[in-house]
């Protein structure tokens, strides 16, 4: 982060954040893991609970 008062301004005079200020988060990677676990648990949920209703 900048010091206080070293502020970066555009032409319009509006204060201009670098990509790590703006994103306010940790990108650790642990979201999308999760998102891939799930899905693949999904893909594997869906046909065994088709197969034992309609099967």
């Amino acid at each position: 982060m900048n010091p206080p008062g070293q502020d970066h301004h555009d032409a319009d005079d509006d204060v201009v954040l670098t990509t790590t200020e703006a994103r306010q988060g940790i990108t650790s990677g642990h979201v999308r893991t999760v998102l891939a676990a799930s899905l693949v648990l999904a893909l594997i949920a869906f046909p065994i609970l088709y197969y034992s209703f309609f099967g």
